[in-house]
């Protein structure tokens, strides 16, 4: 149970006593009070009525037996005006009287019947009073007396001690109500004692069980408790805890204090080690982050070495590859130069006999021209006589007159036919000549090209050799050039590896500098962790 639900516990307990004692009061305050007002409000009203009704009625009857006695209409009147007046007194507490009846049940059964019976005996008893004054104003003093002591005097004397009676009994009930309230009082007042006692015990009970709980709880006067764990709090842990009951805060406090001081006192060894190792390790991080920063720049220049060689050889390669282009293309060349010669050879041997041919038929073409010429000649004199024939015609149209103009007309288209046709063979045989001058300078050139023909076939011939020794050469060379660009290569395939094995080498390189630099801003972290640690736990005091 905790230190609050005892505490709540304690004080409900003294407040339901409270409330327990509180709640009799009222009741027993409320019961004298309404005790108190019935009987100064209620009873003593009515009695206060009543004694009225008896002063009214006893007054009355003395004035009633003055009426008979009196001498003089004056003293007469004087009587019946007190009369009237004590009539009056009393009708107006007997009208409250009334009032009080009707409006309220604050009147017993018993207080009804006497009330009942007093005005009873009023209603008989003041007629008799207008009889005795209306006989003594008629002068019958003897009928006023007979009436007075035979009848108005018995009802008088019953009416008053009716009125006594009513009195009394209010006086009962007033001194019953008194004696209840004296006695709710002396009850009130020990049931307030009482009801305190008990209160006080409780309280003094449950505030002694609630000190020795928390005294239990805490191990000691709270007091102490909170000084013990303000100078814990300001870091002291030398101080000596007392504790009453092993189980208590000031025990678990004790304990703690304990721990906290072992636990403080390897804080501050660890941070004093961690401190050193911090330092070490930064040391040796800086000198292994040298280490690795002149290792990523021997790699780095290792690494351009190696790209210049590969470089280089690749080079070299694309060199070899374009000589080895080079050798096929000289091998294909010298195989196609050797066919082409070959062609060529047998090319010549067929101009050489074409030529041969081409003369013969250029002789004969000569000889065919020669004969063209001869028709030509023909052709000509046909055309002489043709146009000779054509200017008869049109000398013979001119004598015709109209008649042969028509005919002069063909005349002269024969005419220019002629003509045309002489101009035509003009041109012939200008042509003819030409061509009988190339032809014969064709023959000549055809005697004269057979014999260099001759010689070129030879030449072909000698060249065909010459091609097949350099066709050869060729293959060897092509051979030799294969197996350098295959040892070219080879070596361009070792120096990519080695480069990638440099470039693998020089990024694990680079990642080792950051790894170590991160190492060196870690330690130097860690170095002042280790400073913050140690200024921390110089605030707990231990020796």
């Amino acid at each position: 149970m905790t230190i609050n639900l005892r505490l709540i516990i304690g004080f409900a307990v003294i407040l339901f006593m409270m409330v327990v004692l509180t709640v009799i009061s009222i009741h027993r305050v409320n019961f004298i009070d309404s005790t108190i007002s019935e009987i100064t409000d209620v009873n003593s009203v009515k009695q206060r009525y009543a004694i009225n009704f008896r002063g009214s009625v006893h007054d009355r009857a003395i004035a009633v037996r003055d009426v008979v006695f009196s001498r003089a209409n004056n003293e007469l009147n004087k009587e019946i005006e007190l009369i009237n007046k004590l009539d009056a007194f009393y009708q107006e507490s007997a009208s409250s009287m009334n009032g009080m009846l009707s409006s309220s049940d604050s009147f017993t059964a018993e207080e009804k019947s006497i009330y009942a019976k007093i005005n009873e005996i009023e209603k008989k008893t003041l007629p008799l009073i207008t009889q005795i004054i209306n006989a003594q104003k008629s002068g019958d003093v003897e009928a006023a007396n007979k009436i007075l002591l035979d009848q108005a005097r018995p009802l008088f004397v019953d009416w008053l001690a009716t009125i006594n009676q009513f009195i009394d009994y209010q006086e009962v009930v007033n001194q019953q109500a008194t004696k209840e309230v004296r006695l709710v009082a002396s009850s009130f007042q020990n049931w307030m004692v009482s009801l305190t006692a008990i209160a006080i015990i409780l309280g003094l009970l449950t505030a002694y069980r609630i000190i020795t709980q928390i005294r239990d709880a805490v191990g000691g006067d709270p007091q102490q408790a909170a000084k013990v764990v303000a100078r814990i709090s300001k870091g002291d842990l030398t101080g000596e805890i007392n504790s009453c009951c092993p189980d208590s805060m000031m025990a678990s406090v004790s304990v703690m204090q304990q721990q906290l001081k072992s636990t403080v006192n390897s804080i501050i060894h660890s941070s004093g080690e961690l401190s050193d190792r911090a330092i070490s390790v930064t040391a040796g991080s800086l000198q292994a982050l040298t280490a690795a920063d002149k290792q990523v720049t021997e790699t780095t220049q290792a690494k351009n070495s190696l790209q210049s060689m590969s470089d280089s050889v690749h080079s070299i390669s694309e060199t070899v590859k374009q000589t080895e282009d080079n050798s096929k293309t000289t091998v294909d060349l010298s195989q196609r130069g050797r066919s082409a010669v070959q062609n060529v050879a047998t090319e010549i041997e067929k101009i050489s006999d074409t030529v041969k041919g081409t003369v013969s038929q250029v002789n004969v073409l000569q000889e065919r021209t020669r004969e063209i010429g001869e028709i030509i000649n023909v052709i000509r004199s046909i055309s002489d006589q043709t146009n000779l024939l054509a200017l008869n015609a049109a000398i013979e149209a001119a004598r015709a007159g109209e008649t042969g103009r028509g005919f002069a007309v063909v005349a002269d288209e024969v005419r220019q036919l002629a003509i045309r046709t002489g101009d035509a063979t003009g041109e012939i045989e200008s042509m003819i000549k030409q061509v009988q001058q190339d032809t014969q300078a064709s023959v000549t050139a055809m005697e004269t090209t057979v014999p260099q023909v001759e010689n070129g076939l030879t030449l072909t011939r000698e060249a065909n050799e010459l091609l097949n020794d350099i066709q050869r050469q060729a293959d060897d060379s092509l051979a030799k050039v294969l197996e350098v660009v295959s040892a070219t290569n080879e070596q361009v395939a070792i120096i990519s590896d080695v480069s990638g094995s440099m470039e693998d080498i020089t990024v694990m390189s680079q990642e080792t500098s950051e790894t170590l630099k991160n190492n060196v801003t870690q330690a130097e972290l860690l170095e002042n962790l280790s400073k913050t640690l140690k200024k921390d736990t110089d605030y707990f005091t231990v020796n």
